[in-house]
């Protein structure tokens, strides 16, 4: 008798101990149960942020909205705006820096210590490059943001010939003189590491700045920006192979493409 009840004492402590495993992993090692990363089905400002997660190995719901889903969902989030995030179905978390950082902490190897400087300047340089592109791009989506249209004498109106013809002109421009500029301070600091990738040989949080950045220049989906316009830059080409034959971007991309197939 004495043994039974024992033995079910037993079994009882194993079950609360197979329980609560995962609680205790959690609150030992800092990481957390669950991530949910909610952005537009497309790469734009969470694609880094993809990038880090999967390089660092970790697990994440990656969930992809559609336009008409984000009427409903804007007012809930903290600023307006996605990429938003919840840890252990937390509360919303936004901007997108602060989920790249927290994607280093729980895969420091994305963020040693040693370079956080140079990181941390380079990642400067590249968001200097996606500031140079900004104006190109917004400026055909909402020129009343330049002043344009807000009093009569600043008239550019969306879809009429004179805007569609600024848009290419700016985007023009951008292409002849801000992107073999930065195309060059990318290639120097790629050859000054010993590459292929901006710190070194293997990849980093300036990676998965860059790299989502450069690669829409590929896709021919910009107006008035062919997809061959990195084509001049050799070393650029070279730095996008390497980046997406890593393992763990062939891995995202399969599956990306996995689900697109299921869901059609």
């Amino acid at each position: 008798m004495m043994e039974s009840r024992c033995f079910s004492i037993l079994l009882g402590t194993l079950y609360l101990l197979l329980l609560f495993t995962d609680e205790a992993t959690a609150l030992t090692t800092g990481k957390p149960k669950s991530i949910k990363l909610t952005y537009f089905n497309f790469p734009g400002a969470a694609e880094k942020i993809r990038l880090a997660f999967w390089l660092g190995g970790i697990t994440f719901e990656d969930e992809r909205i559609e336009f008409a889903d984000w009427p409903a969902l804007k007012p809930t989030t903290p600023y307006g705006q996605v990429p938003i995030m919840t840890i252990d179905d937390g509360p919303y978390i936004s901007q997108s820096m602060a989920m790249l950082r927290f994607a280093a902490d729980l895969a420091p190897e994305l963020y040693p210590t040693e370079k956080m400087l140079e990181m941390e300047e380079i990642m400067g340089l590249v968001f200097d490059f996606e500031r140079a592109w900004g104006p190109s791009l917004y400026i055909g989506m909402a020129p009343e943001n330049f002043g344009y249209g807000l009093i009569p004498s600043t008239s550019l109106e969306k879809g009429s010939p004179e805007h569609g013809e600024t848009v290419k002109a700016m985007r023009q421009r951008f292409l002849e003189t801000d992107l073999p500029r930065f195309c060059k301070y990318f290639e120097d600091r790629i050859t000054s590491s010993g590459g292929p990738f901006l710190c070194g040989s293997k990849p980093t949080l300036p990676d998965c700045c860059l790299f989502s950045l450069l690669e829409i220049y590929t896709k021919g989906i910009l107006e008035h920006v062919p997809a061959d316009c990195l084509e001049k830059f050799p070393a650029i080409i070279s730095y996008i192979d390497s980046f997406q034959s890593l393992e763990e971007v062939v891995a995202y991309r399969q599956q990306l493409a996995k689900s697109k197939t299921t869901k059609s």
